[in-house]
């Protein structure tokens, strides 16, 4: 049972910071990648939590395990928040496109054809067209973060005495 509960903290974490850089992008307009710093951060401030919990924090083996699983969880975290960012932002941000290649249209009147433009792809080919290669350095941070903060005996003394 301890191994199905430890890595939910990780879980929950990442899904949380995927949720935030969505609504940060949302209400800011920029894409900040270094939110996925945050995201790499909660996954393994998540997983430490709820690992120190079910292992000892002296088991570097387990502790190996359990820096897979956050490191995983945080490019989960990312795709949720792309994800949601294709949900909340993308038909407002095809709008303004719209509006730049014809200026005298308002916000109103070019909803519908952005609407049209969004429902024409998958969410999927909104994703890949929203991503960029920088996108991946992004990832690269969230892993490494997560890895570091399971890894790290220091971190998870200190949170598995609170």
């Amino acid at each position: 049972m301890k191994a199905l509960t430890a890595p939910l903290g990780g879980l929950i974490g990442a899904i949380i910071g995927g949720v935030l850089w969505a609504y940060y992008i949302k209400w800011t307009g920029s894409n900040a990648g270094l939110v996925a710093f945050a995201i790499g951060a909660l996954s393994g401030i998540g997983i430490v939590f709820t690992g120190s919990k079910s292992f000892d924090t002296d088991n570097q083996k387990n502790w190996i395990l359990l820096a897979i699983g956050a490191a995983l969880f945080s490019i989960l975290g990312i795709l949720v928040g792309k994800f949601l960012d294709i949900q909340l932002n993308a038909v407002t941000q095809i709008a303004h496109q719209i509006i730049e290649s014809e200026p005298t249209l308002t916000l109103e009147q070019a909803m519908p054809s952005a609407k049209a433009v969004y429902s024409g792809s998958t969410k999927w080919e909104h994703m890949i067209d929203r991503m960029e290669w920088f996108d991946l350095v992004f990832v690269a941070i969230a892993v490494v973060v997560s890895v570091y903060i399971t890894l790290n005996s220091w971190i998870r003394k200190v949170i598995s005495k609170s």
